[in-house]
């Protein structure tokens, strides 16, 4: 196919078809679903899919401390409509998305990027905006619902200079904005130019190099027990959030001369660390005939999968005899 045919159809194709994308009748409770979007931008829809946004309204645990939905403060932030508007109002449809990408994409009827489109065709209207740029301060656009964090970040800001909320918490990636799946869209994503962005698979803090996230000192070793402190070197809370059930723990695993992996002592964390707080513990050593290696592994339980995700681990080696 010819270039100039091939610009025709682009052009025939964006006369057509596509108003869906954009177009929130909220008489009739419709809009885009997640899934609409991912048909083009593939990635970025099966990051957002393993995230605790996807799962917002769904979790078992928002569902129960909602009241089954009865508490309607809470839904504009668990099935969020414009976060860009200035009224705040919940979703009236596809609600099971959680937060969704028309959350925080979708805004005066176009998709709002960190950048505009080099495509040949786009099947909706783009704008670029700051508050989605993961460069500039697009923690306002976090901010809208981790209203708590965002201020905790603001204050500690002032004393030093930490990364935005995409900058600690999403990976650097370079990328098209979409990605073909077919002959035909695969031609027009190869005129589509890369761009360094954020993966929407947001994780947990770390940044050792930078000094940012929860760090370990630890403090001395005796034949039968290790004393270590934590210290929140991040620009909020640890664990972060106003609402819900957190938990953190600290697990002991010992590496045996075997290659084998015991994790068999497991440690809570009773309370929140605010920003440069600290916190003692002290765990108990098995016996150093058994084990030399060790390390202390930081854990989040996610109540909405009752899964935990490691934060950090921090090794150690126990001294000899």
């Amino acid at each position: 196919m010819r270039l100039p045919a091939l610009i025709s159809l682009c052009l025939f194709l964006s006369s057509c078809g596509f108003s869906h994308l954009t177009d929130v009748k909220s008489q009739d409770n419709t809009g885009p679903s997640a899934k609409e979007c991912g048909s083009c931008h593939v990635e970025q829809y099966a990051e957002w899919q393993q995230t605790a946004h996807a799962r917002a309204f769904i979790s078992p645990q928002f569902k129960l401390e909602s009241s089954q939905y009865d508490d309607e403060d809470c839904l504009f932030c668990h099935s969020p409509g414009d976060v860009l508007a200035s009224e705040k109002e919940a979703r009236n449809f596809n609600r099971n998305e959680g937060v969704t990408c028309v959350s925080c994409h979708l805004h005066k009827e176009s998709m709002q990027g960190p950048h505009l489109s080099g495509a040949l065709f786009s099947p909706h209207a783009i704008a670029k905006n700051s508050k989605v740029n993961s460069v500039m301060d697009s923690s306002q656009l976090c901010g809208v619902c981790h209203e708590d964090t965002y201020e905790q970040w603001q204050n500690q800001r002032k004393n030093k200079q930490f990364p935005t909320c995409h900058g600690c918490h999403g990976v650097s990636v370079e990328r098209a904005h979409t990605k073909g799946t077919n002959f035909f869209t695969n031609i027009l994503v190869a005129f589509e130019p890369v761009h360094k962005v954020r993966s929407h698979y947001l994780i947990l803090p770390n940044q050792p190099g930078m000094g940012i996230g929860p760090d370990l000192q630890f403090d001395s070793i005796d034949d039968h027990n290790i004393h270590f402190t934590l210290i929140n070197n991040l620009p909020h809370d640890l664990p972060t959030g106003s609402f819900g059930e957190k938990e953190l723990f600290f697990v002991l695993n010992c590496l045996r001369t075997d290659g084998a992996t015991l994790s068999d002592q497991k440690i809570t964390i009773p309370s929140i660390l605010s920003s440069g707080e600290k916190k003692n513990f002290t765990a108990i050593l098995p016996q150093k005939e058994y084990c030399d290696n060790l390390s202390i592994d930081l854990f989040r339980l996610h109540q909405s999968t009752g899964k935990a995700t490691l934060i950090r681990s921090y090794p150690f080696t126990t001294p000899n005899k």
